[in-house]
């Protein structure tokens, strides 16, 4: 949508850096100086906001016309007329837009008649961000790469008192939205949940099911991610599309400044993280009860680790809940050599992206270097439909109950509880359901919380997971439970 920029870099930034900013914004009493009070209500908005009561739209799609939000556009046809919603798509191309409606209005039966509003909004021209954040209660933005493009919608929704959704999986974008705006989103009545797709909505909402369910001290959570196709055939499309491509090399090339904004939002708000061990980090496990084979399984801990930290952060802080346990993350491979592949591209990739002129040849010509993974077309509809998600979710802790033979005796023992977590199409069917019954949910179910949240933290006792089954977007369920009592 948007032609790439080169990424913000940090003049070498280290980890006492962050701590000495976070100890002044503290001594400030402000933690972040919200610039945008100067550089956007500036714009001779204040009048109109002063006098916005009732929004005109329910929801807003940001970036309709970009690969996810086409998908996305589909999803709100189709829940719009289910929920009698109002919305409305933006963006900048006016031609591009009016043709994913049309696109919409011939598969969607019923919405024909009903003219969708498109509105002009330019990341380039923040009063017409504004105007947009103002006529909504919900924006759902489908512009990438966050970490380049979001953060002035984040600021615009925080401003207006809008509640801000993406499908990004970019940690960085997410832990800096954190440590920049959670304060002011609290303060303005705004609720800003990103993650809310592929990644990370299974690992995150599925670990709050494991925990509802778990019925016993958890301890830790192992989860185990396999992607994989009912077809056979070999891929004639991309697995991706170039957005997402783009978007990998960014959070690639990031690290420093991941590990700045990291630091900062730890210190503030008293995260603690846990990392594999290294014995963990390749590993051979099995993943089902009903098969007696071990897969290799590679340590994968972004993005989910990161959104997952802050939920059980929130819970034991926000929502006073006993969440005393951690979580790790990892992906399955259907054999050593190619997890052993897969942990050298990783680390060749993560070294060449370093240099800025090889990351601007990988984010030009992303087909080239991505050997046809990821086009500007992305993956066609076969592909996609044929697509599968399989996390599986294994909770250890420890139980203790009385005893059926002496009332007085307390039995002990540790308990293993097996999730699993099913999507199709969970790169874009998935996704595009996932945050528009994000958005439904706030909507309909009168969500209070407020600030910049996971989705686990935002939907926790909400109709969320349940709307997720009963539209055939995923299903959960307890596999096993397994209780080995001490003597």
């Amino acid at each position: 949508m948007h032609s790439q920029s080169s990424v913000h870099t940090l003049d070498q930034q280290s980890t006492g850096t962050a701590f000495n900013e976070l100890t002044n914004l503290k001594k400030q009493n402000k933690m972040v100086n919200l610039s945008l009070e100067e550089n956007i209500v500036n714009s001779n908005l204040e009048e109109e906001m002063s006098q916005t009561s009732k929004r005109k739209y329910d929801i807003i799609v940001f970036g309709a016309s970009g690969f996810t939000g086409q998908f996305v556009v589909m999803e709100m046809g189709f829940f719009s007329q289910i929920y009698n919603l109002t919305w409305a798509i933006a963006g900048r191309n006016t031609n591009k837009l009016q043709n994913v409606l049309d696109k919409m209005y011939k598969t969607q039966s019923g919405i024909e008649d009903k003219k969708i509003d498109i509105i002009n909004a330019d990341l380039n021209d923040i009063k017409s961000v504004m105007k947009m954040a103002l006529s909504t209660s919900v924006i759902i933005n489908c512009v990438g790469p966050y970490y380049i493009y979001g953060e002035v919608v984040v600021k615009s929704c925080v401003l207006c008192s809008t509640h801000y959704l993406d499908v990004t999986g970019e940690s960085l974008f997410m832990e800096k939205m954190a440590f920049l705006y959670n304060s002011k989103a609290e303060e303005n009545n705004s609720l800003i949940i990103s993650a809310l797709g592929m990644e990370s909505v299974p690992a995150d909402i599925g670990v709050e099911y494991l925990y509802n369910n778990f019925n016993g001290d958890l301890k830790n959570v192992d989860i185990y991610m396999k992607l994989y196709s009912i077809s056979n055939a070999f891929p004639s499309s991309a697995l991706i599309h170039e957005g997402t491509w783009i978007s990998a090399i960014l959070h690639l090339s990031t690290q420093k400044q991941r590990l700045y904004y990291r630091t900062l939002l730890d210190e503030l708000m008293g995260i603690n993280r846990v990392n594999p061990t290294i014995l963990k980090i390749l590993h051979k496990q099995n993943i089902s009860i009903k098969k007696d084979k071990k897969k290799w399984c590679l340590a994968f801990p972004e993005p989910d680790q990161s959104v997952i930290v802050r939920s059980i952060h929130h819970a034991k802080t926000k929502d006073n809940l006993p969440y005393n346990f951690y979580a790790r993350n990892y992906i399955v491979f259907g054999s050593l050599i190619t997890a052993i592949i897969a942990l050298l591209m990783f680390a060749i990739l993560s070294f060449m992206v370093k240099f800025e002129p090889i990351r601007k040849l990988f984010i030009q010509f992303p087909k080239i270097f991505s050997f046809g993974i990821a086009t500007k077309t992305g993956p066609n509809e076969k592909l996609m439909e044929n697509g599968r998600m399989l996390l599986t979710l294994i909770g250890y802790g420890s139980v203790s109950i009385q005893s059926e033979t002496n009332i007085n005796e307390i039995k002990h023992g540790v308990k293993k509880t097996i999730v699993k977590f099913k999507a199709k199409n969970p790169g874009y069917g998935f996704t595009s359901k996932a945050i528009v019954l994000a958005a439904v949910t706030i909507l309909r179910d009168n969500v209070i919380k407020r600030g910049v949240l996971t989705p686990a933290a935002a939907f926790r006792n909400t109709q969320y997971l349940n709307r997720l089954i009963e539209y055939d977007a995923a299903t959960i369920e307890i596999e096993s439970e397994q209780i080995i009592y001490k003597n």
